[in-house]
């Protein structure tokens, strides 16, 4: 068992416990003197608070807390008179009125209404002692460089996945069997699991309600710490996502418990960060979820969803105060989607890093006042949504009111090391239609947008994205080959087209998207920095990823704009599980996943396209072509891209870098899925033209030799 009697722990790396070093820190939590501290943020003109106890089989116990100020209340009980896992909740006496409520900071939560669950962290047996020290080199940590031989920010190669619909079981116990293939055959070095905050039914998890507690349809917190656990020992970090800009519906007990609620913003209700004098508490109790998933569940990074709805740029600052202080060598990522402003990444001043507790505590005093300068926000990175539009404009065509420009995408790539790139993330996916890369290509290559019966332009787009999901599917599943033509046609027409497609149409456009999806991820891949892919993608998965979510209160809200209804429906057709593949097709699902675990080993061997700078780029609009240059010391990595459907054999004019170069990675490889025509053997010596063998929609990656 681990112990720790401090937060800041002496390595710069993380902790495992949370004591009552930290005094903001609210719920139920056990000291290393074995006692149990019960803290509750409260409205200030409460009257009294009463701790109910209930042990289990035992009578419910009551206990009088002490107000430790205007709106905070405290307990301290021994700890022979608290079990783990018993439950409790607060009685708050407020106006003549009497409200029982659950904790807000709760660790364990498995029922809405009822009693929270006391929750003791320093029970679990964790074994990844060496991993947290930082004796792990494949460890990612902010101060990487400066005092270890860890890997840096800019190494993170990211698996992102939901726990609900990465397996067939959807739960945590099931998740940690997949991370072997994940870290050992994909050779990624990070997940990034989205929102696994209580919500009490399946969604996606950004409607949260339990800041502290893991989803409980997942499994018990210790499921998940053995998940986190399993990770850091096959050499993955673990990313958490949270989501600290607003909260789901379900949270009635929350405007009873205290002020922590001030109107609403476009997901849901927003927190009260900057309103009144009881906004620090606010941002104290969302800093504390945080340092929850970072110190108690052995998170190395958190992904902060959406944070420019959080409306408070004061409260994104204090927030990565306190980590950078308490936890150093955990990185934080934002989700801003302001284009990049510059603020989000800067880091922060020689004069605003603290060692020591007094002025750190100060520089926090300056932040609650609003008080610190906002030009430099101090996030490691954040994801990069206008190079995510940029290269689905470039394989699509057009994407979000952009249009293809090789020259618009060549400017995308402005700080590139800064930024977490990416072909599509969960968003794109499911906000749109729920249907991945390859389909939305399907629908350009058989024209599909013009092939819908009538109807509005919205819906004709929503269907067509269903209609080529639903061709392809029944394509890699062999049921199109074994239909009759009348049974064809009547599937077609049951999918709203006018239009008969042969098995020869369908089979070479699902050829061509393969291709392309490999360009998209392989361009990714290409450019220094941060990488991710989402659940599915390296395998060029189909499966829908639908938005979906239930609440246990009020109305199911169905939300028809998106072409589906997000509920129970919507969770299982988002199973990655819920595509099956015929056996004569299932080469080129592994030739994607090879190709996906030889851009991980480049990456890993070869510095200059992850903490690297890119040199030159090159855009040739007549050919549709774009090359990347990157370089970091010795190490050197020139890339070209084809977005054109030309292939060249032998007969591609490009001018090289200095040097001598020879092909170390090619899209067209037949272990890729490729036709292995378009190879190149010999090395690059004539300068500074050259001609090489090109595919269309291939990428080919060069080492200076």
């Amino acid at each position: 068992m681990q112990t720790n009697n401090h937060i800041k722990n002496v390595n710069n790396f993380s902790s495992p416990c949370v004591t009552d070093a930290w005094n903001k820190y609210f719920g139920a939590f056990f000291t290393d003197d074995n006692k149990v501290i019960f803290r509750l943020f409260t409205f200030a003109d409460v009257s009294n608070v009463i701790l109910e106890l209930k042990p289990y089989k035992n009578k419910v116990q009551q206990h009088n807390m002490e107000r430790k100020s205007n709106c905070i209340w405290e307990i301290v009980l021994n700890g022979n008179l608290v079990n783990n896992e018993d439950r409790y909740r607060f009685l708050i006496h407020r106006k003549d009125e009497i409200f029982a409520v659950k904790d807000p900071c709760s660790m364990y939560q498995d029922s809405y209404f009822k009693w929270s669950k006391i929750y003791n962290h320093s029970l679990f047996e964790w074994t990844d002692e060496q991993w947290m020290c930082g004796e792990n080199y494949k460890k990612v940590s902010r101060l990487a460089g400066d005092v270890n031989n860890l890997s840096l920010v800019d190494d993170l190669r990211i698996y992102e996945l939901h726990i609900g619909t990465f397996t067939q079981e959807g739960t945590f116990k099931a998740a940690e069997k997949q991370l072997d293939r994940i870290a050992k055959e994909l050779k990624f070095n990070a997940i990034e699991i989205m929102p696994v905050e209580n919500t009490y039914s399946f969604n996606w998890g950004y409607d949260g309600v339990d800041k502290y507690s893991p989803n409980h349809t997942y499994g018990t917190p210790d499921d998940l710490k053995s998940l986190v656990n399993h990770a850091h020992n096959c050499g993955l970090n673990v990313i958490m996502d949270i989501v600290p800009n607003h909260l789901g519906p379900d949270i009635t007990q929350l405007h009873k418990t205290g002020p922590y609620i001030e109107g609403v913003n476009c997901f849901g209700y927003k927190f009260n960060y900057e309103k009144d004098n009881f906004s620090p508490y606010v941002r104290d109790f969302i800093i504390g979820a945080a340092l929850n998933w970072l110190i108690n569940y052995h998170c190395d990074g958190l992904r902060v969803d959406m944070t420019k709805f959080m409306c408070s740029d004061y409260t994104m600052k204090q927030m990565v105060a306190e980590i950078n202080y308490r936890v150093p060598g955990a990185f934080l990522i934002a989700e801003d989607g302001r284009e990049n402003d510059p603020r989000v990444t800067s880091p922060f001043t020689l004069k605003e890093v603290e060692e020591n507790e007094l002025y750190h505590e100060r520089f926090i005093n300056k932040i609650r006042r609003n008080n610190v300068s906002l030009s430099n926000l101090g996030f490691d990175t954040e994801w990069d949504f206008p190079f995510h539009k940029q290269i689905a404009s470039s394989i699509l065509g057009s994407w979000d009111c952009r249009i293809k420009n090789l020259c618009a995408f060549d400017y995308s790539l402005r700080d590139a090391q800064v930024r977490v790139k990416y072909p599509m993330s969960h968003d794109e996916i499911g906000n749109i239609d729920g249907t991945r890369l390859i389909s939305k290509i399907m629908v350009n290559e058989l024209n599909l947008n013009n092939k819908i019966c009538d109807c509005c332009h919205t819906m004709k787009c929503k269907l067509a994205a269903h209609a080529a999901h639903r061709i392809t599917q029944a394509l890699i599943n062999g049921q199109l080959e074994k239909m009759s033509d009348e049974e064809r046609k009547e599937f077609y027409k049951k999918n709203s087209l006018t239009e008969y497609f042969s098995v020869e149409q369908i089979y070479n456009s699902y050829i061509k998207a393969i291709k392309m999806h490999k360009l998209a991820i392989g361009k990714v891949f290409s450019i220094p920095g941060p990488k991710m892919i989402f659940q599915g993608d390296e395998s060029a998965s189909i499966s829908y990823f639908k938005f979906f979510r239930k609440f246990s209160t009020g109305p199911e809200p169905y939300l028809k704009e998106k072409g589906y209804e997000p509920g129970l429906p919507a969770f299982m057709d988002s199973k990655l599980s819920s595509v099956k593949i015929d056996e004569k097709y299932t080469f080129l699902n592994k030739g994607v996943e090879s190709f996906v675990r030889d851009l991980n080993i480049l990456c890993e061997k070869n510095m200059a396209l992850t903490s690297g700078h890119i040199e030159k780029t090159t855009v040739h609009e007549v050919s549709d072509t774009h090359g990347i240059y990157c370089r970091k010391l010795y190490n050197e990595i020139f890339s070209i891209s084809n977005f054109s459907g030309t292939d060249y054999f032998k007969n591609y004019g490009l001018l090289f870098p200095k040097g001598q170069w020879r092909e170390i990675l090619n899209s067209d490889n037949v272990i890729y899925a490729g036709e292995g025509k378009y190879l190149n053997s010999d090395i690059i010596t004539k300068q500074p033209f050259s001609y090489i063998s090109l595919p269309a929609y291939g990428i080919i990656f060069f080492e200076k030799v």
